[in-house]
């Protein structure tokens, strides 16, 4: 949601602006976390509009501060302040930039009240008290349960709005619903990406493709671009976007770079990339919702310039310019480093990797299971901050695309059982559709797997994992998370029974242990009687021999 001091506008219509300059100076109410757009006017010629900087210092009648919010450059003779009050209270500010019709104006006083959107709990932050975790700004933990949706800004352009829908791929706002209802908060994708499948002829994917996109980033075109514009249309649409994700209270793991899609970018680290960043950052930053990252898969950069400069550079230049401070990252710097930690990853504030384990035993789905989880222990172990598997296999999609052939492209079943894995190594996983995730694109028919990740969400909602740890040691065959004497989190990849380690327990105090059919969502609870070394759990549920979680709360 857009707070503004203007009349209401549709939800869906992205931001809403406050009244204009020769309106008589007003107080502004805006809601805690949301979002406010102060629009300025010059009507000073200027050979590149992008260049002209200004920014605004906004003080809390507290005495907190936050120094120099970049503004950006929105068409015509318009530049935009994107403010988002982080405290109640009464905030005022003052813009400064080079061009004197934008410097020095006496923003109007916001008045900050207390948030009215539950779903909305501030920026995503590493927990101090616990760094392998993360934490909204309010205190809320937060869990995130990732969807890959790299082309969402295409699909956005080609449906959002109430634009044209078709049977098998509803307006975005029925696509977010779907994907919410399933349980995922978390969004992976790209701020742009231009070609990925060039099977356009084939009339079973015609239809789904959603490149070359209708919009691009920069002046020209993609293959004859102004590096020295910004598109103006691409972001005000792409704005759009992330306000509706903001208002459901959805994360955004926004790449702002693809290597190897065909982008065709400015020259790294020259004026025009610098250029391009610091916009980016601009008018997305004021959006709790966002967090950075420099590239998918950014081993591509390492092989192309021989090193991480760049890599570092561009964290650097996202940090200066970020006035709020979002986390940032790097995903798969080093190309499935395997527990390594390298010096992005040291840079960064989380680990966003992808690890795949493939097999070709009859149970290697089990086994692959085991050896991610393995993997995501070795990450907590080696490094004090959280760690994301962004990508560690592809369901293949009900009525399958042309998709390119990947090797772990796999079965419902098998993806969830790896995303129940990396939870109870505590890491995070970011799911990985093949009919949604590629530049190729059909919601419809919804995988029954969806529905799953609805109970993985709920069951999780049922501990404090801020408080837990990996310690596989505590069972007997399964994976285990846990604060030892208080709660236990054990995942069974074969099902069957367990047995766990509960000296810890206090004397005297109850157990209860909740289990959970992961495929088929069944849950049992039940009271544990005895506790000891090596405590027996026999396995309630009517499909024993299935994959299955189990939660012990000791009362």
């Amino acid at each position: 949601m857009i707070a503004t001091a203007c009349p209401a506008a549709d939800a869906g219509s992205g931001p809403r602006f406050a009244e204009e300059e020769s309106q008589p100076m007003q107080e502004i109410t805006v809601g805690l976390y949301q979002v406010h757009d102060f629009e300025l006017r010059s009507r000073t010629a200027h050979d590149n509009p992008f260049r002209v900087p200004v920014s605004a210092t906004f003080q809390h009648e507290s005495g907190a501060v936050i120094n120099d919010l970049e503004g950006f450059y929105d068409g015509g003779d318009v530049w935009r302040i994107r403010f988002s009050p982080n405290r109640q209270g009464l905030w005022r500010g003052a813009t400064r930039g080079d061009d004197p019709q934008l410097d020095g104006i006496e923003l109007p006083a916001v008045r900050c009240v207390p948030n009215d959107n539950p779903a909305v709990h501030g920026m995503m932050r590493v927990d101090p008290q616990a760094p392998h975790r993360f934490v909204f700004e309010d205190g809320t933990p937060a869990v995130p349960l990732g969807f890959e949706w790299d082309w969402m800004f295409a699909y956005h352009q080609e449906h959002g709005q109430g634009r044209s829908s078709s049977r098998d791929n509803p307006p975005f706002e029925e696509a977010m619903d779907l994907i919410c209802r399933s349980g995922f908060n978390y969004i992976v994708a790209n701020l742009y990406a231009h070609l990925y499948h060039r099977n356009e002829t084939n009339p079973q994917t015609e239809p789904y493709l959603y490149r070359p996109p209708k919009m691009w980033p920069f002046g020209g075109s993609n293959d004859q671009p102004d590096h020295s514009r910004l598109n103006v249309e691409f972001f005000q649409d792409f704005d759009r976007m992330v306000a509706q994700l903001h208002r459901r209270g959805v994360l955004l793991h926004l790449m702002i770079q693809v290597q190897n899609k065909k982008v065709n970018w400015p020259d790294r680290a020259s004026a025009e990339d610098d250029v391009f960043w610091r916009y980016v950052v601009a008018r997305y930053q004021g959006f709790c919702n966002v967090i950075w990252d420099v590239s998918k898969e950014s081993y591509n950069l390492l092989a192309r310039t021989g090193g991480h400069d760049y890599t570092l550079s561009r964290i650097g230049l996202i940090r200066r310019s970020d006035a709020y401070g979002h986390l940032v990252t790097a995903h798969d710097n080093e190309r499935e480093s395997w527990g390594a930690v390298s010096v992005v990853d040291k840079a960064a504030d989380f680990i966003a990797d992808q690890v795949k384990f493939g097999g070709a035993e009859a149970n290697w789905a089990v086994q692959s299971a085991h050896k991610l989880n393995r993997e995501a222990v070795r990450r907590w172990r080696r490094a004090a901050k959280p760690y994301m598997n962004v990508e560690y296999g592809y369901e293949l999609g009900v009525e399958p695309l042309s998709v390119p052939s990947v090797k772990f492209s796999t079965s419902g079943e098998n993806i969830l059982l790896w995303t129940w894995a990396l939870y109870v190594a505590g890491a995070y996983p970011n799911y990985y559709y093949c009919n949604t995730s590629w530049d190729l694109i059909k919601f419809h028919p919804i995988p029954p797997s969806w529905p799953c990740y609805r109970h993985l969400a709920d069951f999780l909602g049922l501990m404090d994992l801020r408080n837990m740890a990996p310690d596989n040691d505590l069972v007997q065959g399964g994976m285990c998370s846990a604060e030892p004497g208080k709660q236990y989190f054990v995942l069974l990849p074969a099902g069957g029974d367990e047995s766990i380690d509960l000296t810890a327990v206090p004397k005297g105090a109850g157990v209860q242990a909740t289990w959970i059919d992961i495929t088929g969502g069944q849950q049992v609870s039940q009271a544990v009687e005895d506790w000891g070394f090596s405590v027996k759990l026999a396995n309630p549920l009517a499909q024993p021999d299935r994959p299955c979680a189990i939660y012990l709360k000791v009362r």
